[in-house]
C-alpha cells in the first residue's frame, strides 16, 4: 500500500512511550502458528507450548481470545490489528513491538535484513546473531501476516502506523 497520508509520517524511536530499544526479543513464535494452535485446541491455554504461550501474552490475546477463536483468518487479522491500536504500546511484549521496530529500520535506515541485523548490533540492542535473527524473524513474519509490512520489513499499512502511532489523537 502506497503511504496514501496527507502528510509523511516520521516514525519516531519511541512509540507513544514505550522504548523500542529495550525488552525486544521474542521468544521464535509467530503469531500465525499461535493463533492456529489455540484454535486447534480449542483455545485451551494450558495446552500452548512456553514459546506459544510468550507469544499469546505478548499480545495480550487474552482480551480478544473468544472473538479470535470464532473469526475466520481475514477476521483474526482485523481483530488482531484493531486490538493493537486499541491498547497501549506498554501493554504488548517483544512480540507485537518487534513489527514495529522492523518498520523503524527499514524505513529510517533502509530494507532488509542485512540493514536490519546491522543497526540491532550498532544500536546496543545485542551483539548475538541469533537474537537479531529473531526480532527479525517474529517482527517480520507477524507484520507480513498481519498485512501491515512487506517482506523486506517496510510498511504496507501506513494508515495503520499512523493510528498507532498517534493513538486517540488520530
Amino acid at each position: 500500500m502506497i503511504n496514501t497520508l496527507q502528510e509523511p509520517i516520521k516514525l519516531p524511536s519511541s512509540l507513544r512511550g514505550r522504548s523500542i530499544h529495550h525488552h525486544i526479543i521474542p521468544t521464535v513464535c509467530n503469531l500465525k502458528n499461535m493463533i492456529n494452535k489455540l484454535d486447534s485446541v480449542q483455545g485451551d491455554y494450558a495446552q500452548l507450548k512456553q514459546w506459544e504461550k510468550r507469544s499469546y501474552q505478548a499480545y495480550q490475546i487474552d482480551k480478544i481470545k473468544l472473538a479470535i477463536l470464532f473469526a475466520t483468518d481475514e477476521q483474526r487479522k482485523s481483530l488482531i490489528k484493531q486490538h493493537i491500536l486499541n491498547g497501549s504500546p506498554n501493554e504488548f511484549g517483544a512480540s507485537c513491538i518487534d513489527i514495529y521496530l522492523v518498520a523503524y529500520v527499514a524505513e529510517t535506515f533502509g530494507p532488509g535484513k542485512t540493514v536490519f541485523f546491522d543497526y540491532i548490533m550498532k544500536s546496543g540492542i545485542s551483539e548475538k546473531v541469533n537474537t537479531a535473527q529473531a526480532i527479525w524473524q517474529v517482527g517480520k513474519g507477524d507484520g507480513v501476516y498481519l498485512e501491515i509490512l512487506n517482506n523486506d520489513g517496510t510498511i504496507r499499512d501506513w494508515v495503520f502506523f499512523a493510528k498507532w502511532i498517534k493513538g486517540n489523537q488520530y
